[in-house]
């Protein structure tokens, strides 16, 4: 018979956590392949994805989600993709409001997490690597207080926004989904203060953490510490 269930691989220490947290949201089947990421001593590709990730299909990337037989057994990379297209196709409640809901304020979110924050992040990554130095003139977005503008601008969201203590109200929605990884990034390696300067999106994240869904999907991954991949001392 043909399997039907979605096929998740999954690397840990990556944004494909936040996937296993939406398949428990769903709460519907599915199949589950873990890969470690490559060891911080592999002499060409540390913390890459390894030979077994790269081999289960031509992106070679977590996340990476099999659709069921019934959807072609298709190849689906890119997180956006993968939790628009679980939401469409399994929740049949519409509880992320995919249908019925905001699909406005929720598109706006999912944009400013997939441009602006995302854009953040992979900079400071490179400060932290010592790829970037602070006042760069060839960066694209300013340095100091200006730099984290869009947590200015969440935070805004989540005060303005529907009540219930999600970016979407009562219960999280795709963007509450997406948003999570480049937050946990925030967080964990500890680019800005968030309890302190951001206490609305701080208290938003350890609600995400709370979660019955998120403890289940994080039981389940093999591993969540974002702050794995080591800050190099600034040059001299």
């Amino acid at each position: 018979m043909a399997d039907n269930k979605p096929t998740l691989h999954h690397m840990n220490c990556s944004q494909s956590q936040r996937i296993l947290w939406l398949l428990e949201e769903l709460n519907i089947e599915y199949n589950l392949i873990s890969h470690e990421r490559n060891p911080p001593d592999h002499p060409t590709a540390p913390y890459r994805s390894p030979t077994s990730l790269v081999a289960a299909g031509h992106y070679g990337k977590a996340p990476l989600l099999i659709t069921g037989a019934k959807d072609g057994s298709r190849q689906i990379p890119e997180s956006s993709a993968i939790v628009t297209y679980l939401i469409r196709t399994f929740d049949t409640d519409d509880k992320f409001g995919l249908k019925n809901g905001d699909w406005i304020r929720d598109e706006i979110l999912v944009s400013m997490n997939c441009t602006t924050f995302n854009a953040l992040g992979m900079q400071s990554l490179m400060f932290d690597w010592g790829v970037l130095k602070p006042g760069d003139k060839s960066l694209s977005f300013p340095s100091g207080p200006a730099y984290w503008t869009i947590l200015r601008d969440l935070e805004y969201e989540l005060k303005n926004g529907p009540k219930g203590g999600y970016f979407m109200g009562e219960r999280p929605g795709r963007a509450d989904i997406l948003l999570e990884f480049n937050m946990s990034m925030v967080k964990h390696r500890n680019w800005v203060d968030l309890k302190a300067e951001y206490p609305l999106l701080d208290a938003w994240l350890e609600r995400v953490y709370a979660r019955d869904a998120w403890k289940t999907g994080l039981a389940k991954g093999n591993g969540y510490d974002l702050n794995m991949f080591p800050k190099i001392p600034e040059r001299r």
